[in-house]
Protein backbone atom coordinates (compact mmCIF):
# COMPACT_ATOMS: atom_id res chain seq x y z
CA UNK A 1 0.00 0.00 0.00
CA UNK A 2 2.85 2.33 0.85
CA UNK A 3 4.48 1.55 -2.48
CA UNK A 4 1.38 2.53 -4.45
CA UNK A 5 1.03 5.92 -2.78
CA UNK A 6 4.72 6.63 -3.42
CA UNK A 7 4.22 5.91 -7.13
CA UNK A 8 1.14 8.16 -7.20
CA UNK A 9 3.07 10.97 -5.54
CA UNK A 10 5.96 10.53 -7.95
CA UNK A 11 3.71 10.56 -11.03
CA UNK A 12 1.77 13.52 -9.68
CA UNK A 13 5.00 15.43 -8.97
CA UNK A 14 6.35 14.68 -12.48
CA UNK A 15 3.04 15.77 -13.99
CA UNK A 16 3.11 19.08 -12.08
CA UNK A 17 6.76 19.75 -13.03
CA UNK A 18 6.02 18.97 -16.69
CA UNK A 19 2.97 21.22 -16.65
CA UNK A 20 4.95 24.10 -15.15
CA UNK A 21 7.79 23.61 -17.64
CA UNK A 22 5.44 23.60 -20.63
CA UNK A 23 3.61 26.75 -19.56
CA UNK A 24 6.95 28.52 -19.15
CA UNK A 25 7.90 27.92 -22.79
CA UNK A 26 7.41 30.51 -25.47
CA UNK A 27 8.82 33.82 -26.52
CA UNK A 28 8.83 36.45 -23.82
CA UNK A 29 9.74 39.98 -24.80
CA UNK A 30 9.23 43.45 -23.45
CA UNK A 31 6.39 45.35 -25.05
CA UNK A 32 7.60 47.16 -28.15
CA UNK A 33 5.99 49.98 -30.12
CA UNK A 34 4.11 48.99 -33.23
CA UNK A 35 5.56 51.02 -36.06
CA UNK A 36 2.29 51.28 -37.96
CA UNK A 37 0.30 52.42 -34.92
CA UNK A 38 2.83 54.57 -33.07
CA UNK A 39 4.51 56.67 -35.76
CA UNK A 40 3.64 60.12 -37.01
CA UNK A 41 4.56 62.23 -40.02
CA UNK A 42 4.34 65.91 -40.85
CA UNK A 43 1.40 66.71 -43.12
CA UNK A 44 2.48 70.31 -43.44
CA UNK A 45 4.97 72.74 -41.93
CA UNK A 46 4.35 76.43 -42.54
CA UNK A 47 6.25 79.43 -41.25
CA UNK A 48 5.37 83.11 -41.33
CA UNK A 49 7.47 86.11 -40.39
CA UNK A 50 5.96 88.94 -38.39
CA UNK A 51 8.71 91.43 -37.61
CA UNK A 52 11.26 89.78 -35.35
CA UNK A 53 9.21 86.59 -34.90
CA UNK A 54 8.84 83.40 -36.86
CA UNK A 55 5.53 81.60 -36.26
CA UNK A 56 5.51 77.90 -37.15
CA UNK A 57 2.41 75.74 -37.66
CA UNK A 58 3.03 71.98 -37.84
CA UNK A 59 0.24 69.59 -38.80
CA UNK A 60 0.88 65.99 -37.82
CA UNK A 61 -0.63 62.85 -39.31
CA UNK A 62 -0.70 59.57 -37.40
CA UNK A 63 -0.04 59.12 -33.69
CA UNK A 64 0.22 62.82 -32.81
CA UNK A 65 -0.04 61.98 -29.09
CA UNK A 66 3.37 60.33 -29.41
CA UNK A 67 5.12 63.62 -30.24
CA UNK A 68 7.70 63.95 -27.46
CA UNK A 69 9.14 67.25 -28.67
CA UNK A 70 9.49 69.43 -31.73
CA UNK A 71 12.80 71.10 -32.47
CA UNK A 72 12.96 74.25 -34.58
CA UNK A 73 16.30 74.44 -36.35
CA UNK A 74 17.10 77.64 -38.20
CA UNK A 75 19.89 79.66 -39.75
CA UNK A 76 20.10 83.24 -40.97
CA UNK A 77 21.22 83.92 -44.52
CA UNK A 78 24.11 86.35 -44.59
CA UNK A 79 27.87 86.64 -44.28
CA UNK A 80 28.20 86.77 -40.47
CA UNK A 81 29.29 83.98 -38.12
CA UNK A 82 26.80 81.10 -38.02
CA UNK A 83 25.05 82.40 -41.12
CA UNK A 84 24.76 80.69 -44.48
CA UNK A 85 23.76 81.50 -48.00
CA UNK A 86 20.58 80.40 -49.81
CA UNK A 87 22.54 77.99 -52.03
CA UNK A 88 24.82 76.63 -49.28
CA UNK A 89 24.01 73.37 -47.49
CA UNK A 90 21.68 73.88 -44.56
CA UNK A 91 23.57 73.81 -41.28
CA UNK A 92 21.25 74.94 -38.48
CA UNK A 93 23.17 77.26 -36.18
CA UNK A 94 20.28 77.66 -33.74
CA UNK A 95 18.06 74.94 -32.31
CA UNK A 96 15.10 75.51 -30.04
CA UNK A 97 13.13 72.68 -28.48
CA UNK A 98 9.38 72.80 -27.85
CA UNK A 99 7.66 70.20 -25.69
CA UNK A 100 3.90 69.76 -26.19
CA UNK A 101 1.99 70.88 -23.11
CA UNK A 102 4.70 73.29 -21.98
CA UNK A 103 4.93 77.04 -22.27
CA UNK A 104 5.61 78.40 -25.74
CA UNK A 105 3.73 75.79 -27.75
CA UNK A 106 0.02 75.38 -28.33
CA UNK A 107 -1.64 72.28 -29.68
CA UNK A 108 -5.09 71.66 -31.02
CA UNK A 109 -5.21 67.94 -31.57
CA UNK A 110 -2.76 67.17 -34.32
CA UNK A 111 -1.77 70.81 -34.99
CA UNK A 112 1.13 72.41 -33.10
CA UNK A 113 1.87 76.15 -33.13
CA UNK A 114 5.00 77.80 -31.72
CA UNK A 115 7.04 80.96 -32.29
CA UNK A 116 10.64 82.06 -32.11
CA UNK A 117 11.30 85.76 -31.63
CA UNK A 118 14.42 87.91 -31.58
CA UNK A 119 15.25 87.39 -35.24
CA UNK A 120 16.95 90.06 -37.32
CA UNK A 121 14.07 91.72 -39.20
CA UNK A 122 16.36 92.49 -42.16
CA UNK A 123 17.52 88.90 -42.85
CA UNK A 124 16.02 85.84 -44.46
CA UNK A 125 16.01 82.61 -42.48
CA UNK A 126 16.05 78.96 -43.46
CA UNK A 127 14.41 76.53 -41.05
CA UNK A 128 13.19 73.00 -40.56
CA UNK A 129 11.31 71.13 -37.86
CA UNK A 130 12.44 67.85 -36.31
CA UNK A 131 9.95 65.73 -34.35
CA UNK A 132 10.95 63.13 -31.82
CA UNK A 133 8.69 60.22 -30.92
CA UNK A 134 8.13 59.17 -27.30
CA UNK A 135 9.34 55.76 -28.48
CA UNK A 136 13.00 56.44 -29.24
CA UNK A 137 13.28 53.27 -31.31
CA UNK A 138 10.97 54.77 -33.93
CA UNK A 139 13.43 57.55 -34.69
CA UNK A 140 12.79 61.14 -35.72
CA UNK A 141 10.73 62.92 -38.37
CA UNK A 142 12.47 65.72 -40.30
CA UNK A 143 10.71 68.31 -42.43
CA UNK A 144 12.01 69.89 -45.59
CA UNK A 145 14.06 73.09 -45.34
CA UNK A 146 11.98 76.23 -45.83
CA UNK A 147 12.92 79.87 -46.37
CA UNK A 148 11.16 82.87 -44.86
CA UNK A 149 11.97 86.40 -45.98
CA UNK A 150 11.47 89.64 -44.08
Amino acid sequence: MKNLSFKKCLVLTLLVVTLLAVTGCGVKMWPAPQKSEDTFTFTSVTGRRTGECLKIVVKVDGAFKNVDNLSLQFQADGSGPGEGCPTCPFFPAIRKQFIPGSEGIQSDGSTFVFSECGLDPEKSYRYRVVGRNVYEALGIVISDVYIVTP
